[in-house]
C-alpha cells in the first residue's frame, strides 16, 4: 500500500505541476498587463481544474485499492498482525475489517486454536510477506493469496481467500495453510509488506 500511495503522490505531482507552471505563468502575465479580470477568470479556472483533477485521483486511489486483490490482502493482514501484537480479539479484530469494507459479512477468520496449533503467539512482532502470485479459489469469483507470517522463531503461512464484488474485492476466509498445500507453493517468492 506504500508502493501504491508513492505512485499516486508521483502521478499527482505529473499532473499538478504542468498545469500549475503554465496557468500559474499565464495568470502572472495577465496581471502584470493590467488584465485584471482575465487574470482572475483564469485563476478561478486553474482552481476548478485542480479541484476536479483531486477528486479524480483520489477516487481513482480508492478504486485501486479495492480492485487490486494483493493490496486488499496487505491491508487484512497488517490488521491481523496488528491483532496479532496488540492482543485484540477476534470479535474486534473482524470488526474493523469489516468497518472498512475488507471483508464480507459472513468471513471466517482463523480460529484461535488454529492460531495456537500454527504457532501464532499473540505480543509477538511479525514480518509480513505477500506471495506473488493469485490462485484460483474453489467457488467461482475467488481467489487465494498466500501470506508468510515471520519471527525469530520461523515462518507460518495463512492463506486470504477473496470474491469478486463487481469492482471489489472482499475477504470470505484467512485460513492457516496445510502443510500439503505448503509443498504446492514451495517455490512461489514472496515481498515484504512495509508498515
Amino acid at each position: 500500500m506504500r508502493t501504491t500511495r508513492v505512485v499516486f503522490i508521483l502521478i499527482s505531482i505529473l499532473i499538478f505541476a504542468p498545469v500549475i507552471f503554465l496557468q500559474g505563468r499565464t495568470i502572472f502575465r495577465k496581471w502584470k498587463e493590467k488584465q485584471t479580470r482575465q487574470a482572475l477568470l483564469r485563476l478561478g479556472a486553474a482552481v476548478v481544474l485542480c479541484l476536479a483533477l483531486l477528486v479524480f485521483i483520489i477516487s481513482l486511489y480508492r478504486f485501486t485499492l479495492g480492485y487490486q486483490a494483493p493490496l486488499v490482502v496487505e491491508r487484512i493482514v497488517i490488521t491481523f498482525t496488528e491483532k496479532l501484537e496488540q492482543n485484540m480479539d477476534t470479535t474486534q479484530y473482524t470488526q474493523i475489517l469489516l468497518d472498512n469494507g475488507l471483508i464480507d459479512t459472513d468471513f471466517q477468520p482463523i480460529s484461535e486454536i488454529d492460531l495456537e496449533h500454527a504457532g501464532f503467539q499473540e505480543g509477538n512482532t511479525y514480518d509480513v510477506f505477500i506471495g506473488e502470485q493469485t490462485f484460483d479459489g474453489d467457488e467461482d469469483n475467488t481467489v487465494v493469496l498466500y501470506v508468510l507470517h515471520k519471527n525469530r522463531e520461523g515462518g507460518i503461512y495463512t492463506a486470504v481467500e477473496l470474491k469478486s464484488y463487481g469492482n471489489k474485492w472482499k475477504a470470505v476466509k484467512h485460513r492457516v495453510v496445510v502443510q500439503e498445500e505448503l509443498d504446492e507453493i514451495s517455490g512461489m517468492k514472496y515481498y515484504e509488506i512495509k508498515r
